[in-house]
């Protein structure tokens, strides 16, 4: 089979947790990879702004599909499909996390907007991936007159899903676990595969031709869509039983292995 796209996720993948870009060794790989003409695509919970090439250890994507696919991306940021919150969903997470006090940022097109618990919520991207300069201080919760948000992070106890879903599940939002207690919020029916899928169709790729590698619960959607999906060694149990095979973990480089078993052969 003749691969055309190498589709990447970043947090736990591409990038170590709490490590502040991509090792030489993976960026090298997948720089190699692009070399040969095979189109390299980054699918990840991140907004564009929050996967520069300085974070991504200097790859510049052919395209991205971020937010959990909400918005589809070329490689110079412009947009190619997108799918914003509506009112009621953004002011539903909104009331139910201010009541509590739990931090909830929202993914607008220039930067994450804080609307509760902004210190907080500035202290963990400091503290989980190394950056915090795309974080702001949204509390004054305005910013969604200028545009809806695509995507949002919340930040609360398991245990207080139920409350959310007795409150608000007839909206149908998805809380996908970056780890427990931090979540990726989607609209229903978002996935990285219902972006990768729109990607696929405006640049003519068949499923069977696309490469996948991911170490999540929001990557088990791609993994069924792609060819050929890879869960890295240290991913979630989710993620491990969708994959067709294991990486190396993370720390091992394991995309870089990919890159070799797949794409660098002599």
């Amino acid at each position: 089979m003749e691969y055309k796209a190498l589709v990447l996720d970043v947090d736990g993948t591409l990038v170590a947790h709490g490590e502040r870009c991509a090792r030489p060794e993976v960026a090298e790989a997948v720089q190699e990879v692009q070399r040969r003409g095979v189109k390299i695509v980054i699918a990840t919970g991140r907004t564009y702004f929050a996967m520069a090439p300085e974070i991504l250890g200097g790859i510049r994507p052919d395209y991205a599909v971020c937010a959990n696919g909400a918005q589809v991306l070329d490689g110079r940021g412009r947009l190619l499909a997108s799918k914003d919150f509506t009112p009621e969903e953004m002011y539903a997470l909104v009331d139910y996390f201010e009541d509590y006090s739990h931090p909830l940022a929202f993914c607008f097109a220039d930067d994450y907007y804080v609307y509760v618990e902004y210190e907080r919520m500035k202290a963990f991207y400091k503290q989980a991936t190394g950056h915090d300069e795309y974080v702001r201080d949204g509390e004054d919760q305005t910013r969604h007159l200028q545009s809806m948000p695509f995507g949002a992070f919340g930040i609360l106890p398991p245990a207080a899903l139920a409350g959310f879903e007795a409150r608000y599940g007839h909206l149908g939002l998805q809380f996908v676990p970056y780890r427990p207690g931090y979540y990726d919020i989607n609209q229903h029916g978002m996935n990285k595969a219902v972006g990768m899928a729109r990607l696929a169709e405006l640049a003519g790729w068949r499923p069977g031709e696309l490469v996948s590698v991911g170490d999540n619960d929001n990557d088990v959607a791609l993994m069924g869509f792609a060819g050929l999906s890879y869960c890295m060694a240290s991913g979630s149990a989710k993620a491990l039983a969708a994959a067709k095979r294991v990486a190396p973990g993370v720390l091992e480089n394991g995309v870089a292995a990919v890159a070799r078993e797949v794409f660098l052969q002599p």
